[in-house]
């Protein structure tokens, strides 16, 4: 998910929901207001909360709430994106590692998958009321898209140094449906996205474990 253009189109959708304040008291209840929501969202699994909710929780006024955001709409926004600021710092970082301590395809495998796998159970709670929003908010959609585009182009750029071990030679096919299987049985087992009732189904070491096998096997395999 992340790069610095990714960084700044996340932060760049939050600004445009809310108007974000500079200065320091202002900025702190801005954040507590931002805070609030993401706790309800958590606790609740879904947006069905008020602003009054939010300002008793973060210890501010509605008054305060409505100078900063013309609706409740547009707070869920701005606390997507600072939720998917946060997890494009956090993959850019873990990325990073990545590409400096895997020198081989099945390291590769083995530290994306445990470390993928982990920042998504990390941030599954709430993901899960962001994702199910996204399907019919659009402006949602599209920014998380675009983020998670971002880590999909890095991952397959690393799988892509060890494309001489590839068993076939539609390598951007290959990487992009290994990327696709870790990615779907991951979220399918934390419950992102459309059948959350098909969440913690089976057992999360062994699910990390087989799926950093099967991935570089796929790779070699002969058509």
């Amino acid at each position: 998910m992340s790069t610095t253009k990714a960084k700044s189109d996340s932060i760049s959708a939050a600004t445009e929901a809310s108007r974000v304040p500079q200065q320091g008291r202002s900025r702190a209840s801005y954040e507590r207001m931002l805070t609030a929501a993401e706790k309800l969202m958590v606790k609740r699994g879904n947006d069905d909360f008020t602003l009054t909710e939010v300002a008793k929780a973060g210890k501010v006024s509605i008054g305060s709430i409505y100078l900063r955001f013309d609706s409740k709409d547009d707070l869920i926004r701005a606390v997507h994106g600072r939720v998917l600021t946060q997890i494009g710092e956090e993959q850019d970082a873990m990325m990073q590692q990545i590409r400096q301590n895997a020198s081989t395809l099945d390291e590769f495998a083995r530290q994306f998958v445990e470390a993928y796998a982990e920042l998504l159970k990390r941030f599954s709670p709430v993901l899960r009321p962001i994702m199910f929003r996204a399907i019919y908010d659009q402006s949602m959609s599209a920014l998380g898209k675009n983020s998670a585009e971002n880590l999909v182009r890095e991952a397959e750029a690393q799988m892509m140094r060890f494309a001489d071990e590839f068993g076939r030679p539609d390598h951007e096919r290959l990487v992009g449906n290994v990327f696709r299987m870790i990615y779907y049985t991951l979220a399918r087992f934390l419950g992102l996205g459309s059948s959350p009732e098909a969440a913690n189904q089976g057992n999360w070491e062994e699910l990390k474990e087989d799926l950093a096998i099967m991935c570089p096997a796929f790779l070699r395999a002969k058509g």
